[in-house]
């Protein structure tokens, strides 16, 4: 795992934060995904981008604030029985009023295959 300070952040623009590690999309992930948000394979990728950013990168702030997307697109599929991990790199970093935003581009790797979801990730990071 990466640790980052707001300052690192600042310096580290264009970087290659790492990746998660690898783990089965089992076909009770993909149902029960199903079941509770009525959404396809797709947005279940799109998910887990949530789940492995963690184990790639930690940003010591006082605050951190998910802000949306810049954009998201599903260039492969995810299918049970895949193994997939997440891979993260850091976009840009902007100023903001008491700490920065960033944008990571967070790729959802299917082994074998390639990326089953690209997604830029905004955040806010204050000191």
């Amino acid at each position: 795992m990466t640790r980052l300070t707001i300052d690192d952040l600042r310096r580290s623009v264009g970087a290659d934060l790492g990746t998660s590690g690898w783990f089965a999309v089992t076909p009770a992930m993909l149902e029960g995904f199903a079941r509770a948000t009525g959404a396809g394979p797709e947005y279940l990728a799109l998910a887990l981008t949530n789940k492995v950013l963690p184990e790639i990168v930690e940003v010591e702030a006082s605050a951190g604030l998910n802000v949306g997307t810049d954009s998201v697109r599903f260039p492969g599929r995810l299918a049970a029985g895949d193994r997939a991990r997440g891979r993260a790199a850091l976009v840009s970093c902007t100023d903001v009023a008491g700490g920065v935003q960033t944008v990571m581009r967070i790729t959802l790797e299917v082994e074998g295959t390639g990326p089953a979801c690209v997604v830029e990730a905004v955040s806010r990071w204050l000191s």
